[in-house]
């Protein structure tokens, strides 16, 4: 038979299935390899940064101590041209390294942005957001973004400490440029450095001049004296200010950092709480399913019912009314024209549901012979296997897709369909070599046994008779918990010599332990046989009710 509708909107809804999760596959594959990319760009850069900063640090370390030396070393006149040589190229080297830095911690901040919005859109997409690698991602992200803020704060530390040292060298600069003035306007016409020797009212003048400095600068050094205090304040002042600067950006760093590790402590959760849910959500769902599809067959059957009984009645009551206007309107011969063709039509159409019932009906016997008899011309039982999916075709092709043969025949094993199933007379002849066995071993348990258990069984059935058991009533109430295996094979044996197959069938289904493995093949043969015949006695039934319709 054909596919049905049904079953191609099946497979087209799995094919459209399959190839969202390839899309879903490739989008994850793409993410994954470029989210690894740029944690292995940002880790060489962290590397990178963190070699950078102790350039840095020590560069400014190597300026603040050429400074230092430069300014506080008074042994040396003729020396001094060469240490603020050495100033100056150690603040060259400075401003290299600083440039350096600034721009690996730029590219540095600029791949750990890219990454983040990776994370953020990859969050964001349906397919990708519930990828393991973006909590790695994010962990990434939170490491660099620490680091970073840690390296930047330390390079920051560095020189506020160096900046004091070169605030106070720009000092000593300005007054020395200040005092070279003073002399320039005071002697315009000697310039110092020159070798030219002072006349002796010019030194006296420079001598003046000097002492006069000199008294300015001391009542200076009084005027600083009496405001240390102060000045030493406002210096606290200023380094708490920068320290403070410093220890708040330390603070948000590490606040940020805090709260990245929230976040992702929160992604991490709601993943595992959203699978949690899923797994919850698909059994609840799928009970629900299982309930509701239960309730709606129930639903449709009483509806069904309904909407019957209520069609018959308003198609009688309507067929009444356009009988009588018919009958009222027409008549004489007319009438009976009318009446002689559709009774030819309804004639015609009699004997074809009366061809089509009777098809039916020979289909399901031909489908019962085979069920009943298999193979004729097969001598061996073990040869009479037939299967049954020709004859079961031919009773489907006879009833023109009616809802019901569709049913009962789906109900059909699969198995009876490819090899066909055991005639009642072939499981008979098994039935006597099945029980033989059973009570051999009716006395070993589920769990097996030794050879010893195996012999006392066996010298057990050799004097148990199964003649000896009461046979229990097919009508009277059974405890099976109360019968052991002899007592159920003879039940079994009592029913199949009488010819109640499905009796036998089910006292053997109750056989326990090392019996009931034995009989294991032989109660599976059984059951297909009866679900088969079964089905096929539904549809003679129905074969036959269809003919009986015909008549009447």
């Amino acid at each position: 038979a054909g596919m049905s509708a049904k079953e191609r909107e099946k497979l087209d809804i799995e094919q459209k299935l399959q190839q969202q999760r390839e899309k879903e596959k490739a989008e994850n594959t793409a993410l994954e390899g470029k989210l690894q990319e740029l944690m292995n760009v940002c880790k060489t850069g962290l590397q990178e940064a963190s070699e950078i900063q102790n350039e840095v640090i020590s560069a400014v370390k190597k300026h603040a101590q050429a400074l230092q030396t430069a300014m506080d070393d008074k042994t040396d006149i003729l020396n001094k041209e060469g240490q603020w040589n050495a100033v100056t190229e150690a603040f060259q080297k400075r401003g290299v390294v600083t440039d350096n830095a600034k721009k690996v911690m730029d590219s540095l901040r600029s791949e750990k942005e890219k990454l983040k919005a990776m994370v953020e859109e990859a969050r964001n997409n349906k397919s990708t957001k519930s990828n393991k690698i973006l909590n790695q991602a994010q962990e990434a992200y939170n490491t660099v973004s620490s680091k970073l803020n840690a390296i930047e704060s330390a390079i920051a530390k560095s020189e506020s400490e160096n900046r004091g040292l070169v605030k106070f060298n720009d000092l000593v600069e300005e007054g020395k440029k200040k005092f070279q003035k003073e002399l320039e306007s005071l002697m315009p016409d000697v310039k110092p450095g020159k070798g030219k020797k002072l006349s002796e009212e010019e030194l006296n003048s420079l001598i003046a001049h000097a002492h006069r400095r000199i008294e300015q600068l001391q009542h200076q050094l009084a005027n600083h004296l009496a405001l240390e205090k102060e000045r030493i304040q406002e210096a606290l002042d200023m380094q708490r200010k920068a320290d403070e600067s410093v220890c708040d950006r330390r603070i948000e760093d590490e606040a940020q950092k805090i709260k990245n590790n929230v976040d992702l402590e929160k992604q991490k959760w709601g993943e595992e709480a959203r699978v949690q849910f899923e797994v919850e959500l698909r059994q609840q769902l799928a009970r629900q399913a299982a309930a509701h599809s239960d309730h709606l067959q129930e639903v449709l059957k009483v509806q069904e019912q309904e909407l019957l009984q209520k069609y018959e009645r308003q198609f009688n009551l309507k067929f009444i009314e356009e009988r009588q206007a018919f009958q009222a309107e027409i008549a004489g011969w007319v009438a009976r024209l009318k009446g002689i063709e559709t009774a030819v039509e309804n004639r015609a159409a009699a004997e074809k549901i009366a061809r089509e019932a009777q098809d039916l009906w020979l289909a399901c016997l031909a489908l019962n012979g085979t069920i009943r008899r298999g193979k004729e011309e097969e001598l061996a039982w073990e040869e009479r296997l037939k299967p049954l999916g020709n004859e079961i075709v031919a009773v489907y092709d006879a009833a023109g897709n009616h809802p019901f043969v569709n049913m009962i025949v789906s109900t059909i094993p699969e198995k009876a369909y490819v090899r066909g199933v055991w005639t009642e007379d072939t499981l008979r002849e098994r039935f006597e070599k099945v029980s033989s066995v059973c009570k051999k071993v009716a006395a070993i348990d589920e769990c097996g046994g030794t050879l010893y258990k195996y012999f006392i069984s066996y010298l057990q059935s050799v004097f148990i008779s199964l003649r000896s058991y009461d046979v229990k009533n097919l009508n009277d109430q059974v405890d099976v918990e109360s019968m052991d295996n002899f007592e159920i094979l003879a039940n079994a044996s009592y029913w199949m010599d009488r010819g109640d197959f499905e009796a036998a069938v089910r006292y053997m289904n109750q056989l326990q332990g090392e019996a009931r493995k034995v009989a294991g093949d032989w109660l599976k043969e059984a059951k297909l046989l009866l679900e088969t015949r079964q089905a096929a006695f539904a549809l003679t039934a129905f074969a036959s009710a269809s003919g009986l319709g015909t008549v009447f």
